[in-house]
């Protein structure tokens, strides 16, 4: 049988609710005769306080203990007195029914097999006296049973000073008052019977939670299934700002991102037919001239068909690099170099180029002080030259390029600045996506496929860098670049 998580929560939820009674009932039971044993010691160790006013009177009068073994029943009448006085303070005559609560009643096995008195009140003093013990200055026995040694808690009896002395009590060891067993067992009952009454209450209340904790989860579970079969519209109702409503919003934004790509893939397709469509429907176009006897088979046709062909080979070429570089694919042999030789050397190559579509360089920052980086430097000049071609395509001849270079603490900061056009807002954060040109028409006469800036993204970001776009100060576009220094 498979469990639900529901079913699984609910059952958690109810043991560790159960565990948790159980524990707290097992360990009150345990405890409580104790604590109220302890409880009815110290309320007793109290009430000798009367007992040494009284017998530091007596030593005070007499100037020794001689007394209590003269007359021993004086030991009996001070005692009774004393704790009447104590129990009783504004009436030491009450009633015989009166029952302090802390004096047990007596115990034959500890007064050595006395029988009970009848009286009930003499009955209870006479249980609590027989454990009062008292000690002269040299702490030895004086009245009371020595059967259970020396008390652990002794008070000294002080007379101007002197130790005269020893006042104890020994402590009770279990409960052998009635009314004192009664009332433990009957809120021992209590406690159990609380526990069991809490034991419904604890299921409904886990089945609640379980419920309420799992309905989500059963939604996002629901969405997941029609996010697999492709409804990427999907859009799930936030719960809450708990750890379930930040899934249900991170689901949203997962439905959103495959909606997204969901989106830019089938751009992706459109675009690439439409660039591989341009070149293949000029080549059919020339083929068919020269099949109709339209064209000639001369120099120039043929030179026409060889640059379509050449231009469908640089598509399909950059498509691959891209497609590469995007899987992670793409090699890379990182060194070493001289990225400011590396930017000069690049610029050399396309000089004639630059010239011929009458675009002016100027450059600053470009010394001959090594700045030295670890990185490859193929894609490095493949970054540099696809720069350089965006600045030729689509910048208005005659036109301007500005090549400035700043070094960091910790990176090398390259930025190309071109003449107008600009390009809008809107268009700067999107100029690195694949395939993607400001010109929506997407007219082949400046030339490229939008692919460029998307290699030249990846190939910084596998240099640890970054690359922006801006408008440039010189009323064009600005592709800053940033490389981290060799450290």
């Amino acid at each position: 049988m498979i469990l639900t998580i529901r079913t699984k929560l609910f059952i958690a939820i109810f043991l560790a609710c159960l565990l948790t009674v159980g524990g707290v009932a097992g360990v009150m039971q345990f405890n409580f005769k104790r604590s109220f044993l302890d409880y009815l010691n110290e309320q007793e160790s109290r009430s000798l306080t009367q007992i040494e006013t009284q017998l530091i009177n007596l030593y005070a009068a007499e100037g020794s203990w001689d007394i209590l073994d003269e007359e021993p029943r004086q030991w009996e009448k001070l005692l009774h007195t004393a704790v009447r006085s104590s129990l009783f303070p504004a009436n030491g005559d009450e009633p015989d029914d009166a029952q302090p609560p802390f004096l047990p009643p007596p115990n034959t096995h500890e007064l050595g097999g006395m029988p009970p008195p009848r009286h009930p009140l003499k009955h209870r003093l006479d249980r609590f006296t027989s454990r009062i013990v008292l000690l002269d200055s040299q702490r030895k026995l004086l009245k009371g049973n020595n059967r259970f040694g020396t008390p652990e808690d002794l008070h000294s009896l002080q007379l101007q000073g002197k130790t005269i002395g020893y006042l104890g009590l020994h402590r009770r060891q279990s409960l052998t008052e009635k009314v004192d067993v009664e009332f433990a067992d009957r809120w021992q009952r209590i406690v159990w019977l609380v526990g069991l009454l809490a034991l419904p209450i604890t299921g409904i209340l886990s089945f609640l939670v379980a419920r309420h904790l799992g309905r989500p989860i059963q939604a996002l579970r629901a969405g997941t299934q029609q996010l697999t079969s492709g409804n990427y519209a999907l859009r799930m109702a936030s719960s809450g700002r708990d750890e379930l409503g930040q899934l249900t919003h991170d689901f949203n934004k997962l439905a959103e991102r495959l909606q997204q790509n969901e989106t830019s893939r089938k751009q992706w397709i459109a675009d690439i037919a439409h660039e591989l469509r341009t070149p293949l429907s000029v080549l059919r176009g020339e083929i068919e001239a020269l099949q109709d006897g339209i064209n000639q088979p001369d120099a120039q046709t043929f030179n026409s068909l060889h640059q379509e062909v050449s231009q469908l080979q640089h598509l399909v070429d950059d498509l691959y690099n891209l497609s590469m570089s995007d899987s992670g694919a793409l090699s890379y042999h990182k060194r070493p170099l001289d990225v400011l030789a590396l930017l000069r050397e690049t610029l050399t190559l396309h000089s004639t180029q630059l010239h011929e579509q009458n675009l002016q360089v100027d450059t600053l920052g470009l010394g001959v002080q090594p700045v030295m980086i670890q990185g490859d430097p193929q894609r490095l000049q493949q970054l540099f030259t696809n720069l350089l071609e965006n600045s030729l395509r689509y910048t208005d001849k005659p036109g301007q390029l500005r090549i400035v270079s700043s070094l960091q603490p910790q990176w090398l900061e390259i930025r190309f600045e071109d003449s107008p056009p600009d390009v809008p807002d809107t268009a700067l954060p999107r100029l690195f996506e694949r395939l993607y040109r400001v010109e929506s028409s997407r007219n082949r006469a400046t030339g490229g496929a939008g692919i460029g800036l998307s290699i030249c993204h990846n190939i910084v970001t596998a240099h640890d860098g970054s690359i922006s776009a801006h408008h440039a100060a010189l009323g064009g576009l600005e592709i800053r670049v940033r490389l981290p220094l060799n450290t």
